[in-house]
C-alpha cells in the first residue's frame, strides 16, 4: 500500500511544532479507533528526534461495550491507571479516529455523563508538571460524511486545515490578542443574543498548533459574575455522545438562569452538574479561514472563522473547577445570520470580519491567501 507523504508532513508538524518534542523525552500517543497511517507516521518522526514513544490504542467500539454496562468503580480504575501513565510522560498525543460517529450511542446517559467527566478530569490531573498535550482527529470516513464530502476530498480538506502554517498564523493572530488584552468589556449582538461580559484584567492566549489541531483561536476566561443577557447559539453541539440543537442560555450576574435547547432536559441535567458548570469558563474567537461552515465535530466547529464559542463550566465561588468544560458555538458569518462584537463600546467585529484596520489581515479570504504562499505541506516546521 502506498504511504500517503502527506501523513508524514502533518507528523512533523505534531512532533516539531505541536509537541516540540526533544531528545530522550517520553511521548505518549493514546489513540482511538482507524488511525495506524497517521500513529505510524508520528512513531517515525519522534524516532528521527530521538524521543521514546509509548502507546495506548484502543477501539471505540470495544470502548463502547464496556461503557454500556460499566459501573463507576470500574471507570475509576481505568482512570486511576491511565492517569498514573499520563503523569510519567513529558508529551501527551491523542489521535482520534472515528469509524461510526453514533457508536456511543447505545451507551445509558449516566454513563456517557460519568466517563465524560473523568475525560475532564484527566486533562488536569493526568498530567506531569511542565508536560504539553495535543489531540488531533484522523482523517476517517464517518468524519467525511459530517462534512458532506468524499473520503478524498475530506482527506485533501483535512491536511489543508490542520497542516497550515501555525507560525505565521500566529504572528496574524498578535493584533487580536492586544486588542482583546486591552478591553474591559465585551457585548456580542446576533439573532435572539444580547450578551455583556467584562475581561478586565485577564488577557487571552493564542491557541496556534500547539494545543490541538486544527487549531486557530484566542481563548480566555472572563470575571466570573459579570455576565448578563442571552445567547442564541446557531451551531449545533455534539457533548457527551449526544447532539443538542437550538440551544439558548439566559444570565444573570455569571450564572445560567434558564435553558432553551431541543434536549432541554439533558442539557439542565449537565449544567447541574456541579455549581461551576453554570458559570463560564472561557469566551473564545476562531479565525482558521479553511473552516467557515461547521461539521458538528468541536475541535473543528470551535476554530471556524467569523465564529465564537461562549463555554458553561467555570468555577465555583470557592474557585473550583467545574467538571464540565462544553464549547458551545456561535458563527457570525453571513450564512449563519451575522452578528456583532463590541470591545468597550466600539465595533470591533462584523459578520464575521474584523473592521480594524490592524485586523484586517484576519479576515478568512485574506488569511487563507497569506497562509498559502507559505509553500509545500509542513515545510515551514
Amino acid at each position: 500500500m502506498l504511504k500517503d507523504p502527506r501523513m508524514a508532513a502533518m507528523a512533523k508538524v505534531i512532533v516539531r511544532h505541536a509537541m516540540e518534542v526533544t531528545p530522550g523525552s517520553q511521548v505518549m500517543i493514546d489513540s482511538l479507533d482507524e488511525c495506524e497511517d497517521l500513529i505510524i507516521a508520528v512513531l517515525d518522526e519522534i524516532n528521527a528526534v530521538g524521543a521514546l514513544p509509548y502507546r495506548i490504542h484502543e477501539s471505540l467500539r470495544v470502548r463502547a461495550n464496556w461503557l454500556k454496562s460499566a459501573t463507576p468503580e470500574q471507570m475509576d480504575l481505568w482512570f486511576k491507571h491511565k492517569a498514573a501513565a499520563r503523569r510519567e510522560m513529558d508529551h501527551v498525543l491523542q489521535i482520534r479516529g472515528q469509524d461510526n460517529w453514533y457508536e456511543m450511542a447505545d451507551v445509558p446517559a449516566e454513563n456517557l455523563r460519568y466517563f465524560g467527566n473523568l475525560h475532564i478530569r484527566m486533562g488536569r490531573e493526568g498530567r506531569k508538571e511542565g508536560a504539553n498535550t495535543t489531540i488531533i482527529r484522523y482523517p476517517s470516513k464517518s468524519l467525511a460524511q459530517q462534512r458532506g464530502m468524499s473520503t478524498d476530498a475530506f482527506a485533501d480538506f483535512f491536511f489543508k486545515v490542520c497542516a497550515l502554517d501555525y507560525r505565521t498564523l500566529h504572528r496574524e493572530m498578535e493584533p487580536l490578542k492586544a486588542a482583546i488584552d486591552a478591553t474591559n468589556d465585551v457585548r456580542i449582538v446576533a439573532a435572539d443574543t444580547d450578551l455583556t461580559f467584562s475581561i478586565a484584567g485577564l488577557t487571552t492566549n493564542i491557541s496556534s498548533g500547539t494545543w490541538n489541531i486544527p487549531d486557530g483561536e484566542t481563548a480566555m476566561t472572563i470575571v466570573r459574575e459579570s455576565v448578563n443577557g442571552r445567547i442564541a447559539y446557531n451551531v449545533p453541539s455534539s457533548h457527551q455522545g449526544l447532539v443538542f440543537r437550538d440551544i439558548a442560555l439566559t444570565f444573570k450576574d455569571g450564572k445560567v438562569i434558564e435553558v432553551e435547547c431541543d434536549q432541554k432536559e439533558k442539557m439542565e441535567a449537565i449544567l447541574d452538574t456541579d455549581v461551576g458548570a453554570r458559570y463560564i469558563g472561557e469566551f473564545a474567537i476562531g479565525v482558521n479561514p479553511y473552516l467557515r461552515d461547521h461539521m458538528m465535530d468541536t475541535l473543528f466547529d470551535e476554530k471556524m472563522a467569523g465564529s465564537l464559542h461562549f463555554t458553561p463550566g467555570g468555577t465555583d465561588e470557592n474557585g473550583v473547577l467545574s467538571e464540565v468544560h462544553w464549547d458551545i458555538v456561535q458563527s457570525h458569518l453571513p450564512h449563519y445570520g451575522g452578528g456583532e462584537i463590541y470591545l468597550d463600546g466600539k465595533l470591533w467585529r462584523k459578520d464575521g470580519l474584523f473592521v480594524d484596520k490592524e485586523m484586517e489581515r484576519l479576515n478568512p479570504d485574506t488569511l487563507q491567501e497569506i497562509l498559502e504562499s507559505s509553500g509545500e505541506l509542513g515545510s515551514w516546521v
